[in-house]
């Protein structure tokens, strides 16, 4: 018999001790939004909106990590990340007993479960849970299309991308750490209606120390000259992928589209180098011209009641990390 331990971190020193356990468990089947830094940080600057609640499970054959949290306003359990975080999903490797008994800890708290949004509902675990279609993912992937076919395809925008370059405007590109990404955010911050995602300051906040975390793995292209920064896009290195995660630009230029004419020639980019590109969450159409597929994504809602009957075995071991 293999002795379960079982622990919850719900501060960010105890969720500093889990470093070199959550690195040992990220694999090429996770995304960034399940590394370390990325959750870390999470908990760390939105911490006074969700509360950190990571289960950890681990015995002789497996363990997995769940970064749970509490949202304290709607009091619902859902993955650490606030809005900002595509493809949740937990950390799992070896024998799933570990696994199902963090998710037997999540039944135990006696909460509604929310998650926006999973990609891999065939998982255990996820596959237990009730889900609905949330949106899909656009993305293309090197083994479909060529850059020179890309270009091909969409004469247009490679017409208006020689255009601008007519007006004076070139693409610069830059690393996380550049000054050049607060300057996006907080521009971002202060063009966005109530309804957008950064017109909350501390969302964007999150973007620029994330960026600055990622260093070298976040890649910001800028179609700028001298002072004038028409448009930028935030882009992260995950693996195979190049992840789209911001598009900017200035309003004053809408009329040239320099955001979507500077994704496709990052795109066209992309395939150059042999990266697959991955538009992120949202079927807007400029993204849909551009996609070879799209991955669909799920949203996973339980409630309590329903927690308890799909992991129905108590749980009592709760050991602080």
């Amino acid at each position: 018999m293999f002795l379960l331990k079982l622990r919850v971190a719900r501060t960010v020193a105890e969720i500093e001790t889990l470093r070199p356990m959550w690195d040992s468990l990220m694999s090429p089947n996770l995304s960034l939004f399940q590394s370390y830094r990325w959750s870390f940080l999470a908990a760390k600057i939105f911490g006074e909106r969700e509360e950190p609640h990571f289960i950890v499970a681990e015995d002789d054959n497996g363990a997995a990590i769940l970064p749970l949290v509490i949202q304290k306003g709607s009091r619902l359990l859902s993955f650490a990340g606030e809005a900002l975080f595509d493809y949740r999903d937990y950390l799992a490797i070896g024998d799933p007993a570990s696994l199902w008994a963090a998710w037997q800890k999540v039944a135990s708290i006696g909460l509604p479960l929310s998650i926006t949004a999973i990609c891999r509902p065939e998982m255990p675990g996820w596959e237990n849970l009730p889900k609905s279609f949330f949106s899909r993912a656009p993305r293309l992937h090197r083994s479909q299309i060529t850059s020179e076919q890309l270009v091909r395809y969409h004469p247009r925008a490679f017409s208006r991308l020689r255009k601008l370059e007519r007006m004076g405007l070139r693409i610069s590109q830059y690393s996380g750490n550049s000054r050049i990404v607060s300057g996006i955010y907080r521009t971002r911050t202060a063009q966005s209606s109530s309804d957008e995602l950064f017109h909350d300051p501390l969302r964007a906040d999150f973007m620029v120390a994330i960026c600055s975390e990622e260093g070298a793995r976040c890649e910001v292209f800028a179609l700028e000259h001298g002072s004038t920064l028409a448009a930028a896009l935030v882009t992260f290195r995950d693996g195979d992928w190049r992840r789209f995660y911001t598009t900017f630009y200035d309003r004053r230029w809408a009329r040239f589209s320099p955001g979507v004419t500077l994704l496709f020639e990052v795109v066209r980019r992309s395939l150059d180098q042999h990266i697959n590109g991955d538009l992120m969450t949202g079927e807007q159409p400029y993204k849909m011209r551009v996609a070879q597929s799209a991955q669909e994504l799920f949203k996973v809602s339980a409630s309590a009641t329903e927690l308890r009957e799909l992991f129905p075995t108590a749980v009592t071991a709760d050991f602080a990390a």
